[in-house]
């Protein structure tokens, strides 16, 4: 009995001189990590906290030299998983991380960060930002070849996992000109080796060096199942190279909103929002969809530009042009094709322009020149065109153009129809071969400004034009009818 109660005293005793004696170790290891950082001259740290329970490091303004002018006001890591040896020896994962390393933090927040300056091509500043769950594998820093910064970063971007990332106050001094690439916010849900679940930001404005009001302002950016990872691929590679393909970049959705902007303002343009939406039907079949809503084209008096514009439209009777883009695709690799299922682009009471159209035959060579960005790749491949229908329905917009083309001439409307049906009828394009189905082609044209209606273009090439003879529709004297098949018809 009294054998166990002096084991309990002396267990009690231990834990209170370890408790008692924990203060005095952390700010050891402290002195160490501030020695360490401030070892080869060229890093200063203003103040160092440890907390070694916690495995917590705080570092209070941090300045280096030796990266471009970085400065951190506060770098905080909880939860790291390193070494406790290596903390002990003052060694650090931020001056003493090592390519290839593996990393693991519950969090790690850092404000007020920069990075850069003007004379050294670029900067790069964020107020705040937070990194959770952050889960770095160890990967091969080994051979990266001519451009190792680049290969490396995409190495360690496809060993990175991150729960949650958020991200205020950003803003990138672009090198050369000094325009400027700002965010307010960013939040990014479940990144993994070049998957996001989901990013949303807010507040994305780029500016002139010397402007004062931005070019361009995005109000709010969503995006769900990026998927970046054939890019990180081709940048990891050993033999990248720039300019060198790298690779398709796959979303499910996206949507940007409340575009504004000098750029914008200065033609009178405004924009509703531009959205991306894909369904995957497992690996061999998707369905894309890309609209563009709310443009509205109203130049104001304010350059010589926009008053072109302003004068153009009021001669065809219009105070503003208002415009709809509603672009539909199926990739199926299942029946090896790709079809437009419709784009169209729509202006509301003036007319309506809309396109279908079906490559069979997509081979691998195909997919890959998709795939992988490489336009090369589709001279070797044998997908072939088989159909393409272009129709035209006009609404008023052919007779407002009539009337503009005559204030123009000085001529009346009516001569203007004529004389311009005629010229069609006359047309005959340089380096392609005029044949009566051209000239079949050029009367519909001409009875369509004369009728108005809607005219349809097909074409339907016998056999499918394949990818690897387009060369020969821009060759001297091609037939461009017959090896496209094309043919044109006038309706009401």
């Amino acid at each position: 009995m009294k054998k166990g109660i002096v084991a309990g005293v002396v267990a009690i005793a231990l834990v209170g001189a370890g408790a008692a004696a924990l203060p005095v170790l952390q700010e050891h290891v402290a002195a160490a990590i501030k020695a360490e950082i401030e070892r080869d001259g060229t890093t200063t740290v203003n103040q160092v906290e440890v907390g070694l329970l916690a495995r917590r490091i705080v570092l209070v303004d941090l300045k280096s030299s030796h990266t471009a002018g970085l400065s951190v006001g506060r770098w905080e890591v909880s939860g790291l998983g390193w070494p406790l040896a290596e903390l002990m020896r003052g060694r650090t994962p931020l001056p003493g991380f090592r390519w290839g390393d593996p990393l693991q933090a519950d969090r790690v927040e850092l404000k007020d960060l920069r990075v850069g300056n003007r004379g050294s091509g670029g900067t790069w500043k964020v107020d705040l930002l937070v990194l959770e769950g952050l889960d770095l594998a160890r990967f091969d820093a080994g051979d990266a070849g001519p451009y190792g910064p680049v290969v490396l970063v995409a190495r360690t971007m496809n060993a990175l996992s991150v729960r949650r990332l958020e991200m205020s106050g950003a803003a990138v001094a672009l090198p050369g000109n000094g325009d400027t690439f700002g965010m307010a916010t960013v939040v990014a849900e479940r990144y993994e080796g070049g998957r996001v679940a989901t990013i949303v930001a807010g507040g994305i404005e780029v500016t002139a060096r010397q402007g004062r009001a931005p070019l361009l302002r995005v109000a709010d950016v969503d995006v769900g199942g990026l998927d970046i990872r054939r890019h990180l691929a081709a940048f990891s590679s050993v033999d990248w190279y720039p300019n060198a393909p790298i690779g398709q970049i796959r979303v499910e959705h996206a949507n940007a909103s409340g575009f504004g902007g000098d750029a914008l303002a200065r033609y009178g343009v405004s924009l509703g929002s531009v959205s991306i939406e894909t369904v995957r039907e497992g690996d061999k079949i998707s369905r894309s969809r890309t609209r563009v809503g709310g443009f509205v084209l109203a130049p104001p008096l304010r350059n010589m530009e926009s008053l072109k514009l302003r004068l153009a439209l009021q001669a065809m009777g219009l105070r503003e042009l208002r415009l709809d883009f509603d672009c539909a695709g199926t990739e199926d690799r299942v029946r090896a094709e790709i079809t437009i299922d419709r784009c169209a682009l729509t202006g509301p009471e003036l007319a309506e322009i809309s396109l279908t159209g079906r490559i069979i035959g997509a081979d691998e060579a195909f997919w890959h020149a998709i795939d992988d960005g490489d336009p090369a790749a589709l001279y070797e491949s044998k997908a072939a065109l088989s159909s393409a229908r272009l129709v035209l329905a006009d609404r008023s917009l052919l007779e407002r153009a009539l009337k503009a083309l005559a204030a123009t001439t000085g001529q009346p409307v009516s001569a203007t129809r004529v004389n311009l049906a005629r010229d069609i009828r006359r047309f005959q394009p340089a380096g392609v071969l005029i044949t009566q189905g051209l000239e079949q082609l050029l009367d519909s044209t001409a009875r369509f400004v004369e009728q108005g209606g809607t005219l349809t273009f097909d074409a339907r090439p016998d056999p499918p034009l394949a990818i690897d003879r387009i060369d020969y529709l821009t060759g001297p004297g091609a037939d461009l009818v017959d090896a496209l098949g094309l043919s044109a018809t006038l309706s009401r």
